[in-house]
């Protein structure tokens, strides 16, 4: 039996799960909604944390409402997958997220809030012990190094900057490292688009401040299939002589149209959400394969995307932005 048989249950569950989805439809009525509480009540209407009448209390509180959907999330593909490795490939970043956020309020000397993220491979309290107590050695060699490193290089320089430097390079070799190790074409490309998209935005992001030469070559994430010396050897030129570079690559309409918004705006804001709306895209086509990780994946990235496209919203409604410039912010929908 082929080995994609196995999923076939579980793509059947998806079916029925990823028809409740927001569609463009309920974006649009939150949108128009006349507060963030009429906003909140469409979310709960569409199955979100427990039905309430009383929303006005828990408008600003709407994080935490995201955050468990995101909880829920992966409880689910865990629960009608057996092959729950695949999605702690996406799962890191929240764990190297929660690292970044404890590391850095014991450098600062600051508390960690509500910064910390519920829905890693690892509990929030299991890092937090590892790292006050400075016992590693449970934790993936990769992790483990990058928190060594971490603690080494802030103790010399006192530069919190280079622990996302660290972490963030760490997390995406991490991801690398189990994609390889699953070796499913379809989660490897997924991957490579993530690390070339972020690394288009670091480049454009540093280019745009005049940081370039050694910090850009830091900043860098290993892997994708763009050649790293593509960035590195347009450091210097202007910004067509980049475009040029990737000229004929999958990215090519992506940068220039990101790269035209940043003209005209002043902010990569542009960029990054039509790098996301490339990830969904691609996603979107092995949405409706009967066999294979393919479809479990899309969904996965789908509601993800759906949380991003929520928060987008309530933060709008919340700070009074007008309906149009939210629209103008929003990701495309999966459904």
């Amino acid at each position: 039996m082929p080995v994609d048989n196995n999923y076939a249950y579980a793509i059947g569950r998806i079916r029925v799960i990823e028809k409740r989805l927001l569609d463009k439809a309920k974006f649009d009525r939150m949108i128009d909604s006349k507060s963030p509480v009429e906003a909140l009540k469409i979310l709960f209407e569409a199955g979100y944390g427990e039905t309430s009448a009383d929303t006005g209390d828990k408008t600003f509180e709407y994080e935490k409402l995201l955050k468990e959907e995101q909880k829920n999330l992966y409880s689910l593909l865990r629960e009608i997958t057996d092959e729950s490795e695949v999605f702690d490939i996406f799962l890191l970043r929240n764990d190297y997220h929660n690292i970044k956020v404890i590391l850095k309020s014991e450098f600062l000397g600051q508390e960690d809030g509500n910064n910390l993220l519920n829905s890693g491979t690892l509990s929030t309290s299991y890092i937090k012990t590892a790292i006050r107590e400075r016992n590693f050695e449970d934790l993936a060699i990769t992790m483990r190094e990058a928190i060594e490193e971490c603690i080494d290089t802030f103790n010399r320089i006192h530069d919190p900057q280079q622990v996302d430097l660290i972490l963030d390079k760490a997390c995406f070799w991490h991801m690398s490292e189990l994609a390889d190790r699953i070796g499913h074409y379809f989660i490897k490309d997924v991957l490579n688009i993530i690390i070339d998209l972020t690394n288009i935005n670091i480049f454009l992001r540093l280019k745009n401040l005049n940081i370039v030469g050694e910090f850009l070559r830091k900043s860098l994430i290993s892997g994708g299939v763009i050649d790293k010396n593509i960035f590195l050897e347009n450091m210097e030129s202007d910004i067509e002589g980049f475009l040029e570079s990737i000229k004929g690559s999958p990215y090519e309409n992506v940068c220039r149209a990101g790269i035209d918004d940043f003209i005209d705006k002043g902010s990569l804001t542009g960029f990054e959400k039509l790098a996301d709306n490339y990830v969904i895209n691609f996603v979107k086509k092995v949405k409706y394969k009967t066999l294979g990780i393919e479809p479990l994946i899309g969904y996965f990235i789908a509601k993800e995307n759906e949380l991003k496209n929520v928060r987008i919203i309530m933060v709008g409604k919340i700070n009074n932005i007008a309906p149009d410039i939210i629209r103008e912010r929003m990701r495309e929908s999966y459904v």
